[in-house]
C-alpha cells in the first residue's frame, strides 16, 4: 500500500516542473524581446561585394562588381543623380548609392497611400523615377506610383523637390499630384501589368506610357481609359493627350540620338515586343499579339494566330518572351563598339534560345537607324528591374534580388586573369602592390618572371628591406610559399605585411606567378615534357547545337598576353547530356592565367571545322 503522503509528494514534483518551465519560458522570452525585430536587424544590412566576376560578350568582356541593399522585394527604379544613383524601391523608399557602392536611405518616402491609411505592400509599386534639374543641384523628382485610397488603388504621377549640396541630399515632403488615371482598381488588385516608365518632351511635357492594369478588353477599346497608352502630360495642369494605343504591359522607354521613340512590351504568353512609337498608331493589344491567350489555344485553321495583322507590328519580338524589362541607348562614351544599340535586360528565368540554360539577361539589339540587324544576349543570371549609365562609364543594373550590379568593360587579359581562380587571389591579395602583367613597380616590386630570380634584386626597384637582400637566395616556389604564409617568420625585419594567407593560397599565387602570362614558352616545354605522363585536363564548355553522346575531334589554340600562340590537339570531346563538352588535352594547359583561348570542332574527319570559339575555361 502507498504511504498515505505520496500524493502530496507528487503535488509537490509537479510543481517544481510548472515551476521550472515557466521560468525557462520567461528567459526565452527576455531573449527575444531583447534583439532586435527581423526587419530592424534587416534595415542595418551593409552592402557587399563580392570579388568581381566577369561575362563575355560578343564584343566585350564585362567585369561586374555587385552591391546589397535592404531587402525590399521585387520593382523600383534607379536614376543618375550628378556621379551617383538615386535608387527607389518598390514601396517607395529612396536611397543613394554612391561610386563605391556605399548607400544610405533619405529620408524622403514617397506618398503611396492616404494618410492613416494601411497600404498593402503587395498591390503597390514604384514603376519609375525621372530627375528634371532646374538649376545646379536643384531638381524635380517625378515618380510613377501607385496610390491606395483606402477602398481603391490609381495610378499616379508625383513630384516633389531634391536639393543636393555635395553629399548632402534633401527631398522635400511636400509631394503634388502631377496626374491622375481615372480609371481606378479594386481590392483584387495585385499591382502588375502597370508599366510607367517616363521621360522628359520638352520643358513643360512628360512621356509616360502605361500597361492595361488588368483592365477588360471593353475597357482599353475606350478612348477615355488611359490605359494602355502612350500619354503626354502637361506637367502644370496634368491634362493627358494620348499619342499612341493598344499596349499591354509596357516596361521600358526610351529615346535615340534621332528622337525616335523605342518602347519593350511584355507580351502574353510568348510575343515580347520591340516597338517604334509613332503618334496615332495603335499597336493592337487587346485584339492581336505574337503571344498566345493564357486561358486557350487560338484557332489556327485560318491561320490567324500570332500574326498581328491588321496593326502596327513591332520591330522585332520574342517567342518565347524572356520577360523584357527596361531599356537604354547605349552610351558611346562607356561601350565604342556598342555603338548606338539599344540594351534590354529581362526579368524571366525562361531563355528564348534551346539548348541554353536561364533567362535573366541583356539583350543587345544591334541596330541601323530603325532596321533590326541581330540580338545577342548576355545572361547575367538575375532578375533585372531597370539599367542606366553612370557618368564614369559603367552600366549600372538594378536587379529583383534587391541588389545592384555595375558593369565595365576591361581588356582581354585582365578578364582572362579574373576568370581564373588563382589569379583571383592574386588579384585580391597581391595586385594592389604588385604587377605581374607589366614589369612595372607599385609599392612592392613587379613579379614577371620573380621565380628564380634573386631575392632582394630587381631592376628599378630600390625599395628592398635589409632583411630581403640579406637572403642571399634564388626564390623557390617552396621558400616564396613560406614568405607568403609568414613573412616575418621566413625574413624578419621585412616591410611586406603579412595577407593572412593560408599554405593552400599561397600555393596557388605562387603556381599562378609561375605560369604567368610572360611564361608561356616555358610552359609549351614543361607541358610537352610530360604528355608522356597522361597529366590530361578537362574542360566543361556549354555550346548549342551539339549532339549529346557524339564524338567531336578538337583543336585547342591558346593566346598569351603577349600575342604568342600555341596549339593543341584534343584528345577527345565527348558531349554530355546538358549540351556542354568534357574536353581532355595536353599541353598547353588551360589554366594559363593571362591567357585567352578558343576552340573549334569537327564532328567526323569528312566535316569542316567549325569556326574558332572564344571560351572562358572551368577546370576540374
Amino acid at each position: 500500500m502507498a504511504p498515505p503522503w505520496s500524493p502530496w509528494r507528487r503535488g509537490l514534483r509537479t510543481a517544481v516542473v510548472i515551476a521550472v518551465l515557466a521560468w525557462l519560458a520567461f528567459a526565452l522570452t527576455a531573449t527575444l524581446q531583447a534583439q532586435p525585430p527581423p526587419e530592424v536587424l534587416q534595415t542595418q544590412t551593409l552592402q557587399t561585394q563580392p570579388p568581381p566576376e566577369v561575362l563575355q560578350t560578343h564584343l566585350y568582356a564585362l567585369e561586374t562588381e555587385t552591391y546589397s541593399l535592404e531587402p525590399a522585394g521585387t520593382g523600383g527604379a534607379i536614376e543618375v543623380l550628378g556621379r551617383d544613383l538615386l535608387i527607389a524601391t518598390r514601396q517607395g523608399r529612396l536611397a543613394l548609392m554612391t561610386t563605391d557602392g556605399a548607400h544610405r536611405y533619405l529620408d524622403g518616402q514617397v506618398p503611396m497611400g492616404g494618410p492613416g491609411i494601411k497600404i498593402p505592400s503587395h498591390s503597390v509599386r514604384v514603376a519609375d523615377i525621372l530627375l528634371k534639374e532646374h538649376s545646379a543641384g536643384h531638381f524635380e523628382l517625378f515618380v510613377s506610383h501607385h496610390y491606395f485610397t483606402g477602398e481603391r488603388f490609381l495610378f499616379r504621377v508625383s513630384s516633389t523637390t531634391l536639393l543636393r549640396d555635395g553629399p548632402a541630399v534633401e527631398v522635400s515632403d511636400a509631394w503634388r499630384t502631377v496626374f491622375d488615371a481615372r480609371h481606378s482598381f479594386g481590392p483584387g488588385f495585385t499591382g502588375g501589368l502597370a508599366g510607367g516608365r517616363m521621360l522628359t518632351d520638352g520643358p513643360d511635357h512628360l512621356l509616360v506610357i502605361v500597361g492595361h492594369h488588368g483592365a477588360s478588353d471593353d475597357e482599353l477599346l475606350d478612348d477615355e481609359v488611359e490605359l494602355g497608352k502612350l500619354l503626354r502630360i502637361e506637367i502644370r495642369t496634368g491634362a493627358a493627350e494620348t499619342l499612341t494605343r493598344g499596349h499591354r504591359n509596357p516596361q521600358g522607354l526610351a529615346r535615340d540620338a534621332a528622337g525616335d521613340l523605342w518602347a519593350t512590351e511584355h507580351g502574353p504568353r510568348g510575343g515580347d515586343e520591340l516597338n517604334l512609337l509613332e503618334p496615332g498608331r495603335h499597336y493592337g493589344y487587346p485584339q492581336v499579339s505574337y503571344g498566345l491567350p493564357y486561358w486557350e489555344w487560338p484557332a489556327r485553321e485560318d491561320g490567324s494566330g500570332g500574326r498581328h495583322d491588321g496593326f502596327t507590328r513591332p520591330v522585332f519580338a520574342w517567342v518565347p518572351s524572356p520577360g523584357i524589362s527596361a531599356l537604354v541607348v547605349n552610351d558611346r562614351r562607356a561601350f565604342p563598339l556598342w555603338d548606338d544599340d539599344l540594351l534590354i535586360v529581362s526579368l524571366s528565368g525562361t531563355s528564348y534560345i534551346e539548348g541554353i540554360p536561364g533567362g535573366h539577361s541583356i539583350f543587345r539589339v544591334r541596330r541601323r537607324g530603325r532596321v533590326i540587324q541581330y540580338v545577342e544576349r548576355i545572361l547575367v543570371g538575375d532578375r533585372i528591374r531597370d539599367l542606366t549609365f553612370l557618368p564614369d562609364g559603367r552600366l549600372a543594373l538594378l536587379l529583383d534580388s534587391s541588389r545592384v550590379k555595375l558593369l565595365r568593360h576591361i581588356e582581354e587579359d585582365r578578364a582572362a586573369m579574373l576568370t581564373c581562380p588563382a589569379s583571383r587571389l592574386f588579384v585580391q591579395r597581391c595586385a594592389k602592390c604588385h604587377s605581374l602583367t607589366k614589369k612595372t613597380h607599385r609599392a612592392g616590386p613587379h613579379l614577371v618572371g620573380a621565380l628564380g630570380r634573386r631575392a632582394g634584386a630587381v631592376e628599378g626597384f630600390a625599395g628592398f628591406s635589409d632583411a630581403l637582400r640579406s637572403l642571399n637566395r634564388v626564390w623557390t616556389p617552396r621558400d616564396m610559399e613560406r614568405y607568403l604564409v609568414d613573412p616575418q617568420g621566413f625574413a624578419p625585419g621585412t616591410t611586406m605585411t603579412g595577407p593572412a594567407l593560408t599554405a593552400e593560397e599561397a600555393r596557388q599565387i605562387v603556381g599562378f606567378i609561375g605560369r604567368g602570362p610572360y611564361a608561356i614558352e616555358g610552359l609549351r616545354v614543361g607541358a610537352e615534357e610530360r604528355a608522356y605522363g597522361r597529366e590530361d585536363l578537362i574542360l566543361v564548355h556549354r555550346i548549342a547545337g551539339i549532339t549529346p553522346g557524339r564524338k567531336y575531334a578538337a583543336q585547342l589554340r591558346t593566346r598569351a598576353a603577349n600575342g604568342k600562340v600555341a596549339y593543341s590537339e584534343v584528345v577527345t570531346a565527348v558531349p554530355d547530356s546538358l549540351g556542354g563538352f568534357v574536353l581532355r588535352w595536353d599541353a598547353p594547359a588551360p589554366e594559363v592565367c593571362g591567357a585567352t583561348h578558343e576552340f573549334r570542332l569537327r564532328a567526323d574527319r569528312k566535316t569542316e571545322w567549325r569556326p574558332w570559339r572564344r571560351f572562358v575555361p572551368l577546370v576540374e
